[in-house]
């Protein structure tokens, strides 16, 4: 069986927490660690409804 799990902010205790449980019950763990380009994308797609584009500089100026 396969079990997909996602945990946000993990530090590294519960990383070898895991692991640990994960040898005892001998189980495999990938440990994929996401980076920064990866979060941005992501924080991209789920925003990007919301996202307003200027033109240039000076419009971006005004509406601050």
């Amino acid at each position: 069986m396969t079990v997909k799990l996602t945990i946000e902010n993990a530090n590294e205790d519960l990383i070898k927490a895991i692991k640990s449980m994960a040898k005892i019950s001998k189980s495999k763990v990938k440990i994929q660690e996401e980076k920064g380009i990866d979060k941005a994308i992501k924080s991209y797609k789920k925003e990007k409804d919301n996202l307003k584009i200027y033109k240039n500089f000076e419009e971006f100026e005004k509406d601050l």
